[in-house]
């Protein structure tokens, strides 16, 4: 798979739904072993807090869980209030090097068999939205947006064709190319809206899923 081309931001006029069940998956990451800010890579705006921990009562997959407490401060610059952030990030090429743990490295996937990406969330219905991000072989940075409108463990699913890049969230100097690129290097969630709140991940999965597209509305 060399990349897939999505045109612009989400289009909002597609609703994308998913049929059937997974054919293909591989199991990439189960946040197993140490969880803290040499294993997993922490990004945060000015004034924001982030802290990261293996969490064993609330897990899915193998032992533990990631745990994400954090809060978020909005950027104050004068008079203008911009949207603070916080993120963590697991994979490769990051600053933080020791956060390269998944359970097979990027090269050595077949990424022709998957065309999504999955995870388990653990929700408290409390309508924020989440961002679950990828950077692809160029570094691109690419999203998803989910919404926390569930209780309990629920496995998010994230078709390839339904991320979208913005130019102006790329890393400074990237020459961008607007295509998804493999082998993908890592894979982040960020969190936007200001206060506290903690969230658990866990089971980090490529998937070949079947999908449908449907115009909103029919």
């Amino acid at each position: 798979m060399k990349g897939i081309k999505v045109g612009g931001i989400v289009v909002a006029c597609f609703l994308w739904i998913i049929t059937g069940y997974a054919q293909e998956e591989l199991l990439l990451d189960s946040f197993e072993g140490r969880i803290n800010s040499y294993t997993v890579d922490l990004e945060k705006s000015k004034g924001s807090e982030i802290k990261v921990s293996g969490e064993r009562k609330l897990k899915v997959c193998g032992k533990q869980s990631m745990k994400v407490e954090f809060e978020v401060k909005p950027l104050q610059r004068g008079k203008v209030i911009g949207e603070g952030f916080v993120r963590v990030e697991r994979g490769y090429g990051l600053k933080t090097r020791g956060a390269g743990r998944w359970l097979v490295k990027p090269r050595k996937i077949n990424w022709d068999k998957f065309n999504a990406i999955s995870f388990m969330c653990y929700g408290r219905n409390s309508k924020a939205v989440i961002k679950f991000g990828v950077r692809d072989v160029k570094g691109e940075v690419w999203k998803f947006i989910f919404r926390d409108d569930f209780k309990g463990w629920k496995e998010i699913i994230a078709p390839f064709e339904q991320f979208y890049m913005r130019r102006e969230e790329q890393p400074e100097g990237l020459e961008c190319n607007a295509i998804l690129d493999f082998p993908l290097k890592s894979f982040f969630f960020e969190f936007v809206l200001p206060g506290k709140d903690v969230y658990y991940f866990d089971c980090v999965k490529l998937k070949h899923i079947e999908i449908s597209k449907k115009m909103e509305g029919k």
